[in-house]
């Protein structure tokens, strides 16, 4: 009787427990665990975190060298150093950070709340509001003295009640009475890119009655510029988006997880569907009108910003503070493509706008893909 004996493995496979098919499954699985929720969300976090720093780096003119980076933080550079750091590119690289972490933050609730990807405060005519406040503040204040004694506060005050304001009329127009009655993103999309024409046609009407140093100034604002980033206007549009965007990033965690199930279900789980919605929006539309005070309406960040996050952070829904680091980054990438890849200083508003109308015209078809 003839008996056979198994063929043994090769050498290779035998001694390598990675190889093989078995090393494949091991290495699949090590892959479909860094890429599951929490693992995805944390590297993220530490890569968008570490990118955040290197452009603030650059963006302040710091070579990598910690031993600088510490002597700036305690004060013992030297002082030329210590000028251009906190005197020139301080403000600016402060600046870039609050607007599009204030944006990110503002479009991911707006988008989260309206259950629509368009429904940006950019879009909706929030930031149109916020601006034509501000242009009503630096225009009004030959006629009107008493608004320099505000200070610093005029330019965040009269873009927060701008961005208040078109908010409430955006609304306004877009609610159904009966017993139905509520507003859907669809309508309240179409609703604010009417409102925005309005306020447009409003600010292009200031500016024609303007005298020509505060036109200027107006103008250079419009553009969604860093240029006129200073410390004083920064403390307190930082201060009123600080508490905004606390709140929404504290309710946002709490009840748009439960407004993602529909308002019926959201309304038999105990929450109040209305106020909730309308508490999320005024916090968005004021972090939006704070970051609009500081360099204008920068486009398209509160639109992109939400959306990246959302495939990067492979969240459930829009996020505020995935969204809000996503949009930091964007404003600092976009100011230093800006002053550094052309012929001349472009402001950072024309930079977003230019990266962000592809995204738009790409996000619209493959919406009416799924259609």
């Amino acid at each position: 009787m003839r008996t056979t004996t198994a063929a043994s493995p090769p050498a290779s496979q035998s001694a390598s427990p990675s190889a093989g098919p078995g090393g494949g499954i091991a290495r699949g699985r090590a892959l479909r665990v860094l890429d599951s929720g929490p693992w995805r969300r944390a590297l993220a976090w530490v890569l968008l975190g570490s990118l955040l720093l290197v452009l603030s780096a650059g963006a302040l003119g710091l070579a990598p060298d910690p031993a600088q980076w510490w002597a700036v933080a305690t004060g013992t550079a030297d002082a030329r150093t210590m000028f251009l750091v906190q005197e020139l590119r301080g403000p600016r690289t402060a600046a870039a950070v609050l607007i599009g972490a204030a944006l990110g933050m503002a479009g991911a609730v707006t988008q989260a709340v309206l259950r629509n990807v368009l429904a940006s405060p950019d879009i909706i005519g929030v930031t149109a509001g916020a601006g034509l406040g501000a242009v009503a503040s630096i225009v009004g204040a030959a006629g009107f003295p008493a608004l320099l004694l505000l200070g610093p506060w005029r330019l965040p005050l009269a873009a927060g009640i701008g961005a208040l304001a078109a908010g409430a009329l955006v609304l306004l127009f877009a609610w159904r009475g009966g017993s139905g009655g509520g507003f859907t993103g669809t309508r309240l999309v179409l609703v604010g890119l009417g409102v925005n024409a309005g306020l447009g046609a409003a600010v292009s009407w200031l500016l024609l009655r303007a005298e020509l140093p505060d036109l200027a100034s107006a103008l250079v604002w419009l553009t969604g510029s860093l240029n006129q980033a200073t410390w004083d206007l920064l403390g307190p549009s930082a201060a009123v988006a600080a508490v905004a965007g606390a709140g929404c990033v504290v309710l946002g965690a709490r009840w748009l997880p439960v407004l993602a199930l529909g308002d019926e279900l959201a309304a038999g789980l105990g929450l109040r569907v209305r106020p909730a919605v309308l508490a999320l929006l005024g916090l968005a539309v004021v972090v939006a009108g704070a970051a609009t005070a500081v360099a204008g309406p920068v486009g398209f960040v509160a639109f992109v910003a939400p959306q990246l996050a959302l495939r990067l952070f492979r969240t459930a829904q829009e996020d505020p503070a995935s969204a809000a680091l996503t949009g930091a980054v964007l404003m600092l990438l976009a100011d230093l493509v800006g002053k550094n890849l052309f012929p001349v200083v472009l402001p950072v508003g024309l930079v977003t706008s230019i990266a962000g109308a592809p995204f738009l015209v790409w996000v619209l078809l493959a919406l009416s893909r799924r259609r």
